[in-house]
């Protein structure tokens, strides 16, 4: 799934060797300031979110390494981590997708990602580039609305199991 991104695009990925798993922190580090500030908002944001599991996780020569975030076996978003900057992709159902059209002043960023999004099967792919903090508030704004759906529905059979590193950091697992 490229989602509307060039193979050009997705190539520039800062952590494009499948072998070296890069540290959940790691873009803290590796990032500008300003990104860095960006990614540390939005992953602390993304992992405050009621049963999120954050994972860093290789998904093919396309996506290469992302932060994956999940509640169960079922996806809240991944982060992308290219060049210097930061996107995220997220899926809707249809019944999610009438949901969003439905939240009032629903950020302009996280509107356009839907609308531009593709289809395949019974979900849309959405892209949205966190280049600013209003971009980053308007997508968490989102994403906590999105994982509260996601908690609505029952449990799944079998919940998902984190690939690679470990979904939080030992404190943060041991603080709960």
């Amino acid at each position: 799934m490229s989602v509307s991104r060039s193979s050009a695009y997705w190539s520039a990925n800062r952590y494009p060797d499948p072998e070296a798993q890069p540290d959940p922190a790691a873009p803290l580090k590796d990032l500008p300031a300003q990104a860095a500030a960006r990614f540390k908002a939005i992953r602390t944001g993304l992992r405050e979110v009621s049963g999120v599991v954050e994972t860093v996780r290789y998904m093919g020569v396309s996506w290469r390494w992302t932060w994956e975030y999940a509640i169960g076996n079922r996806k809240l978003c991944w982060l992308h981590l290219v060049g210097n900057g930061i996107s995220a992709t997220f899926t809707l159902s249809d019944m999610e997708e009438s949901r969003v059209r439905a939240i009032p002043r629903l950020s302009a960023d996280v509107a356009k990602a839907v609308a531009e999004a593709q289809r395949t099967g019974p979900v849309r792919w959405c892209w949205l580039e966190l280049g600013d903090r209003r971009a980053v508030d308007g997508f968490l704004s989102f994403a906590r609305r999105k994982g509260q759906w996601l908690n609505e529905r029952p449990a799944p059979h079998r919940a998902g199991r984190p690939r690679g590193s470990a979904a939080k950091n030992l404190d943060d697992v041991e603080a709960e």
